[in-house]
């Protein structure tokens, strides 16, 4: 587990590792700037040509001890120091001090004239104000210059906190960021302005990050392993869950076949298909290791003994894939939320219908997980897409919390929450799993855990991990413009591996 910071709790972990345990602010300031030489010298040789942009505080300070350690490792660095400020930090000061002492150079403006690197040395995480003025040209003409562009911690201009551009703002190739990840590169424009994420340890103690404990947290690769549902050797199909999918409509069939596939992919034991008369030979012949139970959509009687037949079979309901949103999707999803006590992962079109029922919610003594999109959570909600973007946490913690629920609010950076203070905020994944049936593969996903017997809010942060684990294996065999929904599915299979996790 990473904890990721907003800028105010950067802030505190900064001053506790200083004030309280005692590392002095030079030593950090050292350990930040090797970091970023470490990244630059392994992407560019010493014939390279720097441009190091500072300011008066201590990010210019790590900008001033990366100019010398550059310097002095044969680059050919300039910096550039605008003194808008009119302040200066006394790191700043020592750190000036030295490579004028070592001859380091200055020039004089910032030209768009043979730089191989720009490196934004100006502001921190710290920064809350809009840049405006001379600062705001000297961000420009940085941007203006041929170069690969570096941020030092953050773009300069993002707020470290929502991401938002605060007048105008950096646009980095890549950032090195110090410690930990901060909200703001994952969240709003940040992400799209500092490019390549690189998180360095500059030596801030875990008591640190830990005393202050983040109220964002996140998980890699390195964390399924211990995750994972253990999988007994002495078991039986029934041993990893019952997961009944109810979904699909007439030429609607591939939703819930996703959310079936991703099922039994995950380990699940058991999956029944509850779906329309009209999709019988489709999902007989793609999925033949499922189950089914097909209803006629215009005989009440159908339906309810369909739906009565999956309340009382199922471990966990996977409720919405392709349903629709007709007269009898909408009893369907009203019966399941009324008489099921069990887990539900409600979907798609079940979203939509709840949408307009929203009670149903509320109502039901079901442990539910719902997986909105923006515009399914802004259904929910009736708070535009654009808030809730750029206040995901807080909108996803309100509404789970006022309902009970997990929310698993799916964005470039989903985030999951179970009302509490503390949130998950998913860092796997890539711009090509912006594709049809994404989001039925993450439902199948959860529900595949959930099966195992995985609590809810863990299983939907362990899912939506594994969901992005899956997307990037399926990048790396069809590549982010041609990978689809069945991609993704197979990635499943890579991620875990033969026999990974047997015990």
């Amino acid at each position: 587990m990473n904890y990721i910071a907003s800028g105010d709790e950067m802030s505190r972990i900064d001053e506790y590792a200083i004030n309280v345990i005692g590392i002095p602010q030079m030593v950090l300031m050292e350990r930040a700037a090797l970091a970023v030489y470490d990244y630059i010298h392994g992407k560019f040789s010493r014939d390279a040509n720097v441009l190091v942009v500072v300011e008066g505080g201590n990010n210019g300070g790590d900008g001033l001890a990366l100019a010398r350690i550059l310097h002095s490792n044969g680059y050919d660095v300039e910096i550039y120091w605008g003194e808008v400020l009119g302040k200066t930090s006394e790191a700043f000061k020592a750190q000036l001090d030295i490579v004028r002492k070592l001859n380091v150079k200055f020039a004089d403006d910032i030209l768009n004239c043979g730089y191989d690197v720009v490196v934004d040395a100006v502001f921190g995480a710290g920064l809350n104000r809009a840049i405006t003025g001379k600062l705001a040209d000297v961000i420009n003409a940085m941007n203006d210059v041929d170069a690969f562009k570096l941020a030092v911690d953050i773009p300069s201009g993002i707020d470290a906190t929502n991401g938002y551009v605060l007048g105008t703002a950096f646009r980095a190739d890549a950032t090195v960021t110090f410690a930990i990840m901060k909200m703001g590169l994952l969240t709003g424009m940040g992400y799209e302005y500092s490019g390549q994420l690189t998180v360095a340890d500059i030596g801030v103690p875990k008591k640190a990050i830990d005393y202050i404990e983040p109220d964002l947290y996140t998980y890699d690769g390195n964390d399924v392993d211990r995750l994972l549902p253990y999988r007994k050797l002495d078991s039986h199909k029934g041993s990893f869950g019952k997961i009944g999918i109810i979904g699909g409509s007439k030429n609607m069939a591939g939703a819930a076949m996703f959310a079936a596939e991703a099922s039994y992919r995950m380990g699940c034991g058991l999956v029944r298909i509850c779906t329309v008369e009209e999709n019988r030979e489709i999902m007989q012949t793609k999925l033949p290791e499922a189950m089914l139970t097909t209803f006629d959509s215009k005989d009440k009687g159908s339906v309810r003994e369909a739906i009565k037949s999956m309340l009382s079979w199922s471990d966990v309901i996977i409720l919405g894939p392709g349903l629709s949103t007709k007269e009898y999707a909408e009893y369907i999803v009203e019966k399941v939320l009324r008489d099921y006590d069990g887990t539900i992962v409600l979907d798609a079109d079940g979203l939509n219908i709840v949408a307009k029922n929203k009670q149903w919610l509320s109502d039901s003594s079901a442990k539910i997980i719902i997986t909105p999109h923006l515009a399914e959570m802004s259904r929910l909600t009736e708070v535009k897409i654009g808030d809730i973007k750029s206040n995901k946490y807080e909108i996803a913690r309100q509404f789970a919390k006022d309902n009970n629920i997990i929310v698993v609010l799916k964005d470039s950076r989903t985030v999951v929450s179970d009302g509490g203070v503390q949130a998950y905020i998913n860092t796997t994944g890539n711009n090509g799993m912006a594709t049809g049936g994404s989001g039925d593969v993450l439902a199948g996903i959860i529900g595949g855990l959930c099966g195992q017997r995985m609590s809810e809010f863990e299983a939907a942060k362990l899912g939506v991990c594994l969901h992005g684990l899956a997307g990037q294996e399926a990048a790396i065999s069809k590549g982010r413009y041609s990978m689809i929904a069945s991609d993704i599915v197979r990635g499943i299979t890579a991620v875990l591996g033969a026999d990974y996790y047997v015990g």
